[in-house]
This record gives structure tokens, sequence and C-alpha cells, in this order.
């Protein structure tokens, strides 16, 4: 058995404590950034920005992410920043935005949970930006509320609803231009060009 000396030992009891509390700051600065963001907007941006720093992203990386939030939010009414990469629908829903360097979207503040960290979870319509389910994600359960679809050229989709539902696609004036199938279904090259709203059922 390797013999410490104390002091050693001491520096490594004392790592253990920073290190979980730098892990606990990843996943509990979205709750407090949404907590904070409707009191104080400043604080909140400033937050969301630490967590995109404490993810690895440098401050050019962290304000080009905030910058593609923002654009976003201009273009989505009633729609709230909760996360460095994640924003609520008023209606139900959320978008979560690739990181600098990444493909796919994924979900910060659920990192605990497998279930929703990645992929499409159950019972949910999600929409991509990108083919093969790559780029900003779309994330849907809110029966009969149609998501204004801002993205332009070849996207794809997942309905991982119950077989009994269907995903309605709309064009410019409201009316349905396409049904999916009932989940399981997707599309992994859809053109967006044509879609300005989407229901989950």
């Amino acid at each position: 058995m390797e013999r410490l000396h104390v002091g050693t030992m001491k520096k490594r009891l004392l790592a253990v404590p920073f290190a979980v509390a730098a892990a606990l700051a990843v996943c509990v600065a979205p709750a407090a950034t949404a907590a904070t963001a409707a009191t104080d907007p400043g604080a909140a941006r400033a937050g969301f920005s630490a967590q995109a720093r404490s993810l690895g992203l440098d401050s050019s990386q962290a304000k080009n992410l905030q910058n593609r939030v923002d654009g976003y939010l201009a273009k989505t009414p009633g729609a709230s920043q909760v996360a460095a990469n994640r924003i609520t629908l008023s209606g139900g829903g959320e978008l979560l935005l690739t990181l600098p360097g990444e493909e796919r979207a994924r979900d910060l503040a659920a990192a605990g949970n497998p279930g929703l960290s990645a992929g499409c979870p159950y019972t949910y319509v999600c929409a991509y930006s990108g083919e093969d389910f790559t780029g900003d994600e779309l994330r849907l359960f809110t029966c009969n509320y149609p998501v204004n679809i801002t993205w332009a050229g070849t996207g794809s989709w997942i309905n991982n609803q119950r077989s009994t539902l269907y995903a309605r696609f709309y064009d410019r004036n409201h009316n349905v231009g396409w049904t999916s199938p009932g989940g399981y279904s997707e599309d992994r090259h859809a053109p967006w060009g044509w879609v300005y709203w989407l229901s989950p059922c």
C-alpha cells in the first residue's frame, strides 16, 4: 500500500469538496439563473455566461451562444431563457441550442436524467434544425399548440409519442400541409422551407 505524507493526504481530502462543488455548480446554475431572470435580467445573463464558461467555452464562444439565444428570443414572443443554451416556450415545450463545437443539442440541467439529457424523450415531438437529428432541437409536448418554425433548408424530426398521436405541419397561412405517421416515426431529411408552424398532436 502506498504511504502518503500527512500534508499530501490533507491536500487530497481538501480537493474532494471543491470537485464536488464545481460539478454541482453546473447542475444548479440553470435553476438559479432561471429564478433570477424574471427579477434581474442582467444578473441572469451573467449567470448564463458563467454557466457557459464552466462548460469550457471561452468568452467569444459564450458570447456567440448568447447571440444565438437572443436571436430566437426576438422571434419567439413569450419565450424565456432558463439556461445558457435552453429556452422555454410560453405554451409548452423548449428549445435547446447546440454548444459551440458540438453537432447535437443537450439539456445541461438534465445531466442526471439520461432520458432528458440526450435524444427525443418519450411523449415528445422533436424537431431539429439540421439533418439526422443534429443542430438546435425543439421539444414539444403540448397538444394543439402550434409553435413557429424559423428554420430554412433541410432538417429532421421525431414523433416519439403513442401510435395514435400525430405531428402536424402547417404552412404560413396556418393550413395543415402534412401530418406525420403516429409514433414512433421520424424523418431524417425533412424540408423546413414551407413549414411555419408545428404541433405535436
